[in-house]
């Protein structure tokens, strides 16, 4: 063999690896682990920092709720309708009127629970419901909807009014009574509306 040959056999590590190699190695190892060290450390602070301003920002509403409370100030929401309860009189025209005034109708009664929860808020003071008839004619709802008579109604007047768990009264139109105002809440109106926007 060649003095050549064996100088290079000999200069060559065990590993079959040229001589000096481990030292360029060690020196790539010294350029990269600091240079990875830097680009998480700046990953890390731009996570802490995103977080921090996502968190300063207000919640949002849950998407298709809006981002109020469901009901106006001074209203009760029960299954989905905002209920206000008069503390004045006026006749069930007048109080039509008012309930209107606030985007509302004098209150429709649609089961027992329903009639059970007004009964429980309204106290020891009648109040104006939304059925009304016309002399020989069928009760009706504010919304044209005709009374199918699931509760009885006791007296003769044209305006009903909520008086009792088993029954509601009528009364002359005229008579002045507090009222009770009701309206889809604000939840259930944009679900409505988002169901509408999808047909």
């Amino acid at each position: 063999m060649c003095g050549r040959c064996r100088k290079l056999i000999a200069s060559m590590s065990s590993d079959g690896s040229a001589p000096g190699s481990w030292l360029r190695k060690r020196a790539s190892h010294q350029v990269l682990v600091p240079a990875t060290i830097t680009v998480l450390i700046i990953i890390i602070v731009t996570l802490a920092a995103l977080l921090a301003v996502e968190k300063s920002k207000p919640p949002l509403a849950a998407p298709g709720l809006p981002a109020g409370p469901c009901c106006p100030d001074g209203w009760i929401g029960y299954r989905g309708k905002c209920y206000y309860f008069s503390e004045t009189e006026g006749d069930w025209n007048q109080s039509q009127s008012q309930c209107s005034a606030l985007k509302a109708s004098l209150a429709a009664i649609d089961s027992e629970q329903e009639k059970d929860f007004l009964l429980r808020y309204k106290g020891f003071l009648d109040c104006w419901i939304g059925l009304q008839r016309e002399r020989g004619q069928p009760w009706r709802w504010p919304n044209g909807t005709k009374f199918n008579n699931w509760f009885p109604i006791r007296g003769g007047g044209d305006c009903a009014f909520l008086i009792d768990e088993d029954w509601f009264g009528s009364s002359r139109c005229s008579t002045g009574r507090r009222w009770i105002c009701s309206k889809l809440d604000a939840c259930t109106m944009e679900k409505e509306c988002i169901v509408e926007s999808k047909l």
